[in-house]
């Protein structure tokens, strides 16, 4: 009896989240439990840095979740429901912020690379770099932050953040390029020292800005690029890093 009771959980845990999906459209809320139980994580953080405010990310997600719900039986599968489930969370999230009158623009942010705050020491820390790169996506317009976020911290296609943006793939590829610009440039005083590579080569990250700017930084380790220079390249050719023959325009799962 023990093994018939876990055979549900073990059999959900080696479905898919497009599996998950189609199982919770017929019905199966065992199946959306799964679902959620994966996806919440990176929702929230794309909402919360979307929209600045954890209390405000947290209620758009269970509204993006109770729609996500009710739309599954109509959601036809054109995408994978992790697409889907972003396009939501993005509509909801740009709807609070105009609410809030406090959306920057492009005019605001792009501008006067050059300035910014005087440089560290060379030895930058970690956490002043996570803290400052949070700091700068936090005030950037909100199209560029979205596709920067899905593009390097949850690793979706040029042509799903089309999706989720309803933007052309090559607006969303002059995105990305100018908001790494820009994020390399106005972080290349937490560049470690050595680091000779121009500032457009990448955005010196490796983990996701989860605290909030001015938290006490902790001396540490040296903070890798996003990517290196070949994903830069694909991403510049379009393909998202994808394999080589493989398009990311129209049919890209």
């Amino acid at each position: 009896m023990d093994l018939e009771h876990h055979a549900p959980v073990l059999v959900l845990a080696e479905l898919d989240t497009d599996e998950l999906a189609a199982a919770a459209a017929v019905g199966d809320t065992e199946a959306f439990t799964e679902l959620i139980g994966r996806l919440s994580p990176s929702l929230l953080r794309y909402l919360h840095r979307l929209v600045d405010d954890p209390q405000s990310a947290e209620d758009i997600a269970q509204e993006v979740l109770l729609d996500a719900w009710r739309g599954l039986p109509d959601f036809g599968f054109r995408s994978t429901f992790k697409t889907w489930m972003f396009s939501i969370a993005y509509r909801k999230a740009i709807d609070h912020l105009r609410r809030r009158r406090d959306i920057p623009t492009e005019s605001e942010r792009f501008v006067d690379l050059a300035a910014g705050t005087p440089l560290p020491s060379d030895e930058a820390l970690h956490d002043a770099l996570v803290d400052a790169l949070g700091a700068e996506l936090a005030t950037l317009p909100w199209v560029s932050r979205s596709v920067w976020w899905l593009r390097e911290v949850e690793g979706l296609s040029l042509a799903e953040i089309a999706q989720v943006l309803q933007i052309t793939v090559g607006s969303v590829r002059g995105h990305l390029q100018r908001t790494r610009k820009y994020l390399a440039a106005r972080l290349a005083p937490w560049r470690p020292t050595g680091d000779e590579r121009p500032a457009g080569a990448g955005v010196p990250s490796g983990t996701v800005p989860g605290k909030q700017a001015g938290d006490k930084a902790v001396p540490g380790k040296q903070v890798p690029d996003v990517r290196g220079a070949d994903q830069q390249g694909a991403d510049e050719q379009g393909t998202g890093g994808r394999g080589v023959g493989e398009t990311d325009e129209k049919g890209v799962r």
